[in-house]
């Protein structure tokens, strides 16, 4: 075999390598996204109630999820190792319609829901009972 035959053969070689390497990653599953699943607690929000906000992250992504509604920080959160999920308390001061966020660092997430006006009974107009209290149990 003379040098030339190896070098083609090499060549092609490698092309081929690099075909199926290619072929390898395109196909490969896409990651998720490091912060996602944003949702709030309850169906009829209203004033002065307070509703869990929930967002799920990659364990591998441990940088803070910032909350934001309508533009505005409502808080911090870091995630922990032990859950795939972030969470913090939501309580709406107005009525209409509330764009809440979950971002971490440039991927975000968000959901719109309509707060009413806050129940005549106050606190007790909130709904809930002890589920609404303690949670849905997971970390985060």
């Amino acid at each position: 075999m003379t040098t030339h035959h190896r070098l083609g053969r090499a060549g092609f070689g490698i092309t081929a390598f690099s075909a199926v390497a290619a072929t390898i990653v395109l196909a490969a599953p896409q990651a998720s996204a490091w912060v996602g699943n944003l949702s709030v607690a309850g169906t009829d929000h209203k004033v002065g109630c307070s509703y869990k906000l929930t967002a799920s992250v990659e364990v591998d992504r441990l940088t803070s999820v910032k909350f934001t509604d309508n533009g505005r920080d409502i808080g911090t959160v870091s995630p922990s190792l032990l859950s795939g999920t972030v969470s913090m308390t939501w309580k709406p001061t107005t009525t209409g319609q509330h764009k809440l966020e979950a971002r971490q660092l440039l991927i975000s997430d968000s959901i719109t829901v309509t707060v009413g006006e806050a129940a005549a009974t106050g606190s007790a107009g909130c709904g809930g009972g002890l589920g609404d209290l303690l949670g849905s149990g997971s970390a985060g």
